[in-house]
């Protein structure tokens, strides 16, 4: 993963000297190496297979496993395209917060929906996000430009440790972002998205139109740096819609700004009241940094009121409707 840092990003934050170590990672680990998430897309798959009919689903061939996915076909005459939506890590599809629900949703205005079980990520079974007051983040942001650059060196022996020995989040709260997760497990992660969109975009390939991701959380932030990237497989995606975008480390998450600045893609970046703090730390310097460094076809967009349900739904698609059609679809 390629990163080009601006040269008048902040002193003392290099994104190319820690994105390096994404690279040197990736070169040590093999795609073989999905047992991070092997465990939650089997025990997701299984579950689905068990109690829903064969016809309600369909398989996708991902490295060695086959992954279900659901396919809600356009209402209209004319299809616009597809909507790919990926939840958060380890995240149900019937979660409350989750944007799974649009797949009922988009079909109306001629959007495909094909809804993706999310994949899994070992963040510790005590994870508990820090709860951070206004202050306590107005702080946080001041204190990143502070921060000094690092270097990460890490061999195979310490990424295989890395990953054995994940560090979990104190359950108490902070005003310094401890880590949730290694440099390593991300790496496996990011290459896995790679793969399952790969697979998820050839099994679609015969649907014409556009082609959207709407992505949360970490798979958002993910999704961002590949878009970033410019990786080949997402050559053709249109659009990206993300909501809650954050990685469970401080040093990463607070290039996500940059990072979001630095796509091509147009962007609709939706923020909410249930937002976690790792994602509400970046959320106004997203908006901030995608104006000042000229991003073209960037706008973030508030989800009011209460947690996600059928009304929230159906304002998110109306939301997604309205970016779509400014984009002259």
């Amino acid at each position: 993963m390629s990163f080009i840092a601006h040269p008048h990003d902040r002193p003392g934050f290099s994104l190319q000297v820690i994105f390096a170590s994404f690279l040197m990672l990736s070169t040590l680990m093999s795609f073989s190496a999905l047992s991070q998430s092997a465990s939650f897309s089997e025990l997701a798959a299984n579950d689905i297979q068990a109690n829903l009919h064969a016809d309600e689903y369909e398989l996708i061939d991902v490295s060695d496993s086959q992954i279900p996915i659901f396919i809600t076909h356009s209402e209209q005459a004319l299809t616009k395209g597809i909507i790919f939506i990926l939840g958060d890590a380890d995240t149900p599809l019937g979660r409350s917060d989750s944007l799974h629900l649009l797949a009922q949703k988009m079909p109306q205005y001629g959007w495909t929906v094909v809804s993706l079980p999310s994949l899994g990520l070992s963040l510790g079974p005590s994870i508990a996000f820090p709860v951070m007051d206004k202050e306590e983040i107005k702080e946080a942001v001041i204190d990143a430009s502070s921060e000094t650059e690092t270097t990460l060196e890490v061999d195979a022996e310490s990424a295989t440790a890395l990953i054995e020995t994940p560090k979990v989040l104190s359950p108490s709260s902070s005003k310094r972002f401890q880590e949730a997760i290694s440099e390593a497990q991300l790496v496996i992660y990011n290459k896995e998205i790679e793969a399952y969109m790969s697979a998820a975009f050839k099994h679609m390939q015969g649907t014409l139109g556009h082609r959207v991701i709407i992505s949360q959380g970490i798979s958002a932030a993910s999704i961002t740096k590949l878009l970033a990237d410019q990786n080949p497989i997402f050559n053709e995606v249109d659009a990206a819609v993300i909501h809650n975008p954050y990685w469970p480390m401080r040093k990463l998450n607070l290039m996500i700004p940059s990072i979001v600045a630095q796509t091509t893609t147009p962007m609709l970046d939706l923020t909410s009241q249930w937002d976690n703090a790792w994602s509400i730390q970046t959320q106004k310097q997203r908006k901030i940094k995608a104006r000042t460094e000229l991003k073209e076809l960037y706008r973030q967009a508030d989800i009011i009121g209460q947690p996600m349900d059928d009304r929230q739904a159906e304002y998110v698609a109306k939301l997604i409707k309205g970016w779509t059609t400014y984009l002259g679809w």
